[in-house]
């Protein structure tokens, strides 16, 4: 069942402030971490008593998505990017928006574009406690 508002890939300090802070704005936020034991903890812990879902595969957390999917990815830079995004686009659909928030290289950007990949990418600044309040 669909429920999310938008999704969240990482859950580093970062990761999980943003979650709290969207969630503290009204959103559900869908928690998602390739060590899935990271996202039972998040949710055990920090996003106890929250609207946080969590989701154990990337076809979960699409599934728990409201149309269009929004999904922000917060990874490394990089290879890692870009196999997020590899396993992602089979499982969405024209209208569906990644948002790269790493500090991945402008040029990634665009040669995804010319990919015929919309994808945004967004830089955020501060430390990681501070992302609980940037809304």
């Amino acid at each position: 069942m669909a429920e999310a508002d938008i999704a969240l890939i990482g859950l580093a300090v970062m990761g999980q402030n943003i979650i709290l802070n969207m969630n503290d704005h009204g959103f559900v936020v869908c928690a998602y971490n390739r060590t899935v034991s990271k996202v039972h903890d998040f949710l055990a812990n920090e996003a106890k008593g929250t609207k946080i879902i969590g989701a154990e595969s990337l076809e979960d957390m699409v599934a728990k998505l409201k149309k269009p999917r929004r999904i922000v990815m917060l990874v490394k830079a990089g290879q890692a990017v870009d196999d997020f995004i590899d396993k992602l686009v089979p499982l969405l659909e024209a209208g569906d928006i990644i948002i790269d928030g790493g500090n991945s290289e402008y040029r990634d950007t665009t040669l995804k574009e010319q990919c015929c990949l919309r994808q945004t990418q967004t830089g955020r600044d501060g430390r990681p406690e501070e992302m609980r309040g940037i809304f």
